[in-house]
């Protein structure tokens, strides 16, 4: 009995020093940085500086074109870094906000001309960023024109065609194919205006013509033979 008790005691007395650990608490220190802020940028890519662009009219309408970084195109906000708008002008005149990347400036004349481009936060507050481009409209040099050669045939008692209407500075062949001597000849307020003399059979003779006239001519030989030849400007006239 007396072993029993000393070891319910010894228990007792063990049980009292074993104490529980304590919970341990842990905390996440880790410190999460919010990514920088990026300002945006932009260039104009197209008009290019000194770039000469050709028309055929006495206006052009011109495409602008920006690129973008960091940059979210909107006129309404609060004014955050990263969202804006532009303001374009072109040779002084008063702006216009875009909110496009593509922007037609329309009409612009012939001559020299600067656009001047500036970006503006979304509360109206620039962002102290501006472009701007030089650039030339040109009148576009028509290309030189090439003159053709037609074939008129005298055939009998007829021209073939009877009719042709030329460009100035076209020429005209005319090839006697029949059997008869014939000429073409054109007389305008009783001036000679061209003759290709009497040809005989199988001849033929090339006349350049670089005046503008309308003339019904006929030949000489049989002048109840008649044509009409018209020669108008060239395309480069």
């Amino acid at each position: 009995m007396r072993l029993i008790i000393t070891v319910l005691v010894f228990g007792l007395l063990l049980f009292g020093c074993l104490e529980p650990a304590p919970e341990q608490n842990v905390t996440n220190m880790t410190n999460v940085t919010p990514p920088a802020v990026k300002n945006p940028t932009f260039a104009i890519s197209s008009p290019t500086a000194s770039e000469v662009i050709y028309t055929s009219g006495e206006t052009e309408d011109i495409t602008l074109i920006l690129s973008t970084q960091n940059l979210v195109l909107t006129q309404t906000g609060d004014g955050a870094i990263g969202e804006g708008y532009f303001k374009v002008s072109v040779d002084g005149s008063p702006s216009t906000i875009i909110t496009s990347k593509n922007y037609v400036l329309p009409g612009l004349a012939i001559g020299e001309h600067v656009i001047r481009v500036e970006l503006f936060k979304t509360d109206g507050k620039p962002y102290g960023l501006s472009k701007q481009v030089t650039f030339t409209i040109a009148k576009e040099t028509p290309p030189e024109y090439q003159p053709a050669t037609y074939t008129v045939e005298i055939d009998g008692f007829e021209y073939n065609p009877e009719s042709i209407t030329i460009n100035r500075t076209d020429s005209v062949t005319f090839v006697n194919v029949g059997n008869y001597p014939e000429s073409a000849t054109c007389f305008l307020d009783g001036k000679e205006v061209f003759d290709t003399d009497v040809l005989g059979p199988g001849a033929s003779i090339t006349l350049a013509f670089n005046e503008l006239l309308s003339c019904e001519y006929y030949s000489v030989t049989y002048s109840f033979v008649k044509g009409q030849i018209t020669v108008q400007p060239n395309p480069t006239d």
